[in-house]
């Protein structure tokens, strides 16, 4: 969800975490958690009246922002977890869609604080997972082999959907309502569009997947361009006849960098025509996907369970858009999850709290660095977007974010 570059993953509809994009997403996406455990020592929150307690935000909040920030800080305080009480949920972001913004300044003696390294802190057990789908969903499969097949042969995403799916059936009886409620009535999957809307969106990608493969082109021509004005070596030992050679080089250099650069505009211009196929490409294959689910729950299970087609379709946008993890274990992280995307910083730790109990924790590092929020400015995740194509992004996310290859 980069002028910085954000990402829309907020609570709002379509537009990149619901469908818009460049200069803006909204996921998490998403990012891979590290494996490595780093130890936390957060202090444990005060209690959840007071952890849930946000300040004024210096900007205009909706009263629905307001009561879903609320109820799910105070859920999340209540369980174990941590929101620094200066973050808010608000659509007031670079890019129009819900993100994290600091209500008030985050300093960087609070960052280095030991309770504050965690601006966000999820504990492990309300990671929304397919270990969690697994435990909450198979018991309720009355054949044996019913469970095997929803453990074996479904896969993470189809797992967490199918849980994500029957919470929401259930509404304010959820464990996870606080949570669910944030979420967005429409994913960001252009898949799941049509018509004009799709249409709309098509056009929108075409352009900005467009430019911003003419962006990294000219990135790479512009360093090209550098690496021919760079002055010769005083390191060469004939300085005319290695002068002339680094000549030939460096113009070698420019004329492959202007390649690159007409080769990436070109293929961006001729892949616009294929996005309209891939959109129905996916919709076939998330579609076989939720069939397959269904399949295992059984006709009977799913009707008890509130799983139907179209929920299911839903849960599968907001798992694809939207989950963090990594190898064994991925789905959703409430809070942090709503941050919008960076290619600068970097995705949620995984760590050990101070009762050496697992956490998933965010906190305002760019570039490296410890960065201070000022009063208004956002935090940021990565969504590990770098590797990946304009295209597959847009098909996850609903937005191309900028900085990724030119293909």
């Amino acid at each position: 969800m980069n002028g910085l570059r954000a990402g829309r993953r907020g609570l709002c509809g379509p537009p990149a975490s619901q469908g818009a994009l460049l200069g803006c997403p909204r996921p998490q996406p998403p990012a891979a958690a590290p494996q490595t455990l780093l130890r936390h020592n957060h202090d444990r929150p005060a209690p959840a009246s007071a952890a849930a307690a946000a300040p004024r935000a210096p900007f205009a909040r909706s009263s629905d922002e307001v009561s879903q920030d609320e109820g799910l800080r105070h859920w999340l305080a209540a369980h174990g977890g941590h929101v620094h009480p200066a973050l808010v949920i608000t659509a007031a972001t670079q890019c129009g869609s819900r993100g994290l913004v600091a209500a008030e300044d985050i300093g960087l003696a609070a960052l280095e604080s030991g309770s504050s390294s965690g601006l966000v802190v999820v504990p492990r057990h309300l990671h929304l997972n397919n270990g969690a789908a697994v435990a909450a969903v198979a018991p309720h499969l009355a054949a044996e082999q019913r469970r095997r097949a929803f453990e074996e042969q479904l896969g993470q995403l189809q797992q967490v959907a199918c849980l994500l799916a029957v919470e929401r059936s259930k509404g304010a009886d959820s464990f996870w309502q606080p949570y669910i409620r944030t979420l967005p009535l429409e994913p960001p999957n252009p898949w799941l569009l049509h018509g004009a809307p799709l249409a709309a969106a098509l056009d929108q990608a075409a352009e900005q997947g467009h430019a911003a493969a003419v962006a990294a082109a000219e990135a790479a021509e512009a360093a090209a361009a550098l690496a021919a004005a760079e002055p010769p070596s005083a390191l060469f030992d004939d300085w005319d006849e290695e002068r002339d050679g680094w000549r030939e080089e460096s113009a070698a250099a420019a004329a492959d960098g202007a390649a690159a650069a007409a080769a990436a505009a070109a293929a961006a211009a001729t892949g616009r025509s294929s996005w309209g196929a891939a959109v129905a490409a996916a919709r076939v294959r998330y579609g076989r996907l939720a069939d397959e689910a269904l399949e295992v729950l059984g006709g009977r299970e799913a009707a008890a369970l509130g799983v139907d087609r179209e929920g299911l379709l839903w849960a599968l946008g907001m798992v694809v858009s939207r989950s963090l993890g990594s190898g064994r274990s991925s789905g959703l992280l409430p809070y942090v999850d709503m941050a919008n995307h960076d290619p600068r910083v970097r995705p949620p730790l995984m760590m050990l709290d101070h009762n050496d109990q697992v956490v998933f924790a965010l906190t305002s590092i760019r570039d490296g660095e410890l960065a201070p929020l000022a009063a208004g400015q956002e935090l940021f995740i990565n969504y590990g977007a770098e590797d990946m194509s304009p295209l597959k992004a847009w098909l996850k996310w609903g937005f191309v974010p900028e900085g990724g290859p030119a293909q």
